[in-house]
């Protein structure tokens, strides 16, 4: 075929599928349905891929087309780019469309739309998961020139591609990545000027996956440790702790907190005796973050006094308070975990159980829905719920103490409990509707480790009535 020819059948199937997108749009249910069929049809032509690519990056295109394109974009790539893929569906891509489409598909990366833009980072990292570094070996210059665009759009683009491809690197392939990503990465998340938050926060994340594949990776090969990991682990570990303490609204938040705790418990897991000399320096973070956190947390959702301020990741979904909580507890776990250092949690006991009984209160919106349907309280609160919540989460932790320290967590409860009921009494006092609260949380405590604090009692190594608070404080 002449090659006006095929230009000419390439721009009529491109026409083809412009109007059978906009069929797919339509309100008319017999259009929609007609479109659908159609473009089943139109998948499977050569050019389809290369198509969604060029209607997707249109900046003249209508915005729900180009919107609809990338998402097919995201499912042609998932079952048509390589016959190993999970989800493939014949027919392959041809080799002369896979050019085509890594060639032109990276300047999506600067979309301002930010829906395109990550669908198409979405599609960079599926088909780097296949092609790089032998079929796209330019692909990582490319992502690591974007990072140093002026271009924020650009920066988010090419940090969501990274984020992805890292969450499906393999084996094979982090031996070429980490070396090339994560310095880059270490320089994004220190430079607090230059990169917003969400962004350094895609920054940690990238580095904790990897250091969880190496880390998996080290249980065959301890030598990976020292040539991908350790080379960036004590500066990459010391930004962390730094970002812990800053408490500058412009340059921190929950959500970047959030993943610099999710990556200190990867490595406190996985390293514990390469991270016991930072021990020290970590632990007086993540402690004030705790205590500090409490209060908020009291004040924003178990009260619902105070406007909460919640993060907001890159893609505008809340990323919520409670998930730095849930960090705070799993860190902790970390720690309990690891024999290196329960000596440490041992000695903070009593303090610990006190703040994991404050975010055991039942929160104002549990106590809506609870006093609205009794049963929905019964069914959040069975062992073998579903569900997941702060609450839940704090009672997992404290059960995770009563079975290391049996001893220590028993009078470190009996010594908390005995603390919240006396502030408890004084809130009632003054007046405060929520004093309640708190002791429902102690009794909740006691519920869930009773087993343990009969059986000192019955030991005489602990003087704790449980009966006599029920009758006392009911």
């Amino acid at each position: 075929m002449a090659a006006g020819s095929r230009l000419s059948v390439s721009q009529s199937l491109k026409e083809a599928l412009l109007e059978t997108l906009t069929g797919i749009l339509s309100p008319a249910q017999d259009v929609r349905v007609a479109a659908e069929q159609q473009i089943k049809a139109l998948e499977v032509t050569e050019e389809f891929g290369v198509h969604l690519v060029e209607i997707t990056l249109d900046p003249n295109g209508h915005l729900g087309i180009r919107q609809l394109a990338s998402v097919l974009l995201k499912h042609y790539v998932e079952s048509h780019w390589s016959q190993h893929a999970e989800k493939f569906c014949p027919p392959e891509t041809s080799e002369m469309a896979k050019a085509a489409i890594r060639q032109i598909l990276p300047l999506g990366l600067k979309e301002s739309v930010s829906k395109v833009r990550s669908s198409v980072a979405y599609a960079i990292s599926a088909i780097a998961h296949w092609d790089w570094p032998e079929a796209w070996p330019e692909l990582f210059e490319i992502l690591m020139q974007s990072l140093t665009s002026k271009d924020g759009n650009e920066v988010h683009g090419a940090m969501r591609a990274l984020t992805e491809f890292s969450r499906e690197v393999t084996d094979i392939q982090i031996p070429g990545v980490a070396p090339v990503i994560l310095p880059e990465m270490y320089r994004i998340f220190v430079e607090p000027d230059k990169y917003s938050i969400r962004t350094r926060g895609r920054a940690v994340e990238i580095f904790c996956t990897c250091a969880t594949i190496i880390a998996n990776m080290a249980e065959m090969d301890k030598a990976v440790l020292k040539t991908l990991l350790y080379p960036v682990l004590p500066m990459f570990t010391e930004a962390l702790v730094r970002s812990l303490q800053d408490k500058n609204p412009t340059t921190s938040d929950s959500g970047l907190k959030m993943e610099a705790l999710k990556a200190l418990t990867v490595l406190v897991r996985h390293f514990p005796h390469r991270m016991a000399t930072w021990l020290p320096q970590i632990l007086t973070p993540v402690w004030n973050t705790l205590t500090e956190s409490a209060s908020v947390y009291v004040r924003t959702v178990v009260n619902g006094t105070d406007e909460t301020n919640e993060a907001v990741d890159s893609d505008g979904d809340v990323m919520g308070f409670e998930n730095l909580v849930f960090c705070i507890f799993e860190f902790v776990h970390g720690l309990v975990d690891a024999p290196k250092f329960r000596s440490t949690v041992r000695k903070g006991m009593d303090d610990l159980i006190y703040y994991v009984i404050v975010y055991m209160q039942i929160t104002e919106d549990q106590f809506v829905i609870w006093t609205e349907n009794p049963d929905r309280f019964v069914e959040d609160e069975d062992d073998d719920t579903f569900s997941y919540s702060v609450r839940i989460s704090a009672q997992d932790l404290l059960q995770a103490l009563a079975q290391e320290f049996e001893s220590q967590c028993a009078t470190g409860l009996a010594s908390a409990i005995n603390k919240h009921f006396h502030e408890a009494d004084v809130a009632r006092a003054s007046g405060d509707p929520h004093w309640w609260k708190i002791r429902e949380s102690c009794m909740l405590a006691v519920g869930s480790v009773k087993d343990l604090l009969l059986e000192q009692m019955q030991e005489g190594k602990l003087n704790f009535d449980i009966a006599e608070i029920g009758r006392a404080h009911v």
